[in-house]
């Protein structure tokens, strides 16, 4: 079998730029602190648990410290998201993977409590020929994992709405495809997602 890729999305942890939801709870300087945090974490775990190559794909750009302190640490590549939106962005970073010869999944970095055994199973689904959804409790994607790079999957998306996952099998099926479901979590957006997420997973709750 294959050695599918894992592309990480991340934005710059900039304050007022970053997890703005977590306002006010939070000011912006804790709320890219927790960013900041919770992409370290998640390359971390990727780095840990997928055997083939790990990318991180920056907005809006790579120059940000903790990226190259990542990509030195983690020995991870780095490159700069697209311009367009959300979808955009996605199916020019799975374009540029599966053109470099493997099938490749996009993970955000907005679940670290996923859990080790969430990553290797996507692994596992996508050498095997498959495809890859991780669903999110507010109807989005955490994870998506392509044989194939179909733009029908991003273009004209609500993004951010409730309906991203319903209308991404709809379309899968109309297109005679099929995706795995991985577990469905709740990424961290607001403090109440913060609080839930630190329940499961220990090295959030000092933001607490």
């Amino acid at each position: 079998m294959s050695q599918p890729q894992l592309i990480l999305f991340a934005r710059q942890p900039i304050p007022g730029q970053v997890k703005t939801r977590l306002q006010p709870d939070y000011s912006p300087e804790k709320a890219a602190e927790i960013a900041a945090f919770m992409i370290r974490a998640t390359v971390e775990l990727a780095v840990s648990a997928w055997p083939g190559d790990v990318m991180l794909y920056a907005w809006p750009g790579t120059d940000h410290p903790l990226f190259h302190q990542l990509a030195d640490e983690f020995h991870i590549q780095l490159a700069p998201q697209s311009d367009g939106d959300l979808g955009a962005k996605m199916l020019d970073a799975l374009r540029a993977g599966i053109e470099r010869g493997e099938c490749t999944a996009i993970m955000g970095c907005d679940v670290p409590h996923c859990g080790w055994h969430v990553i290797d199973q996507a692994n596992d689904w996508l050498a095997r020929g498959r495809n890859v959804l991780g669903p999110t409790e507010d109807g989005g994607y955490y994870f998506i994992g392509l044989q194939e790079a179909r733009p029908e999957l991003f273009e004209a998306m609500p993004w951010g709405s409730n309906r991203v996952l319903e209308m991404t099998l709809a379309r899968a099926e109309k297109l005679g495809m099929e995706f795995d479901l991985l577990k469905t979590l709740r990424d961290i957006d607001t403090a109440a997602d913060l609080w839930l997420a630190a329940q499961k997973y220990e090295p959030l709750k000092k933001f607490l």
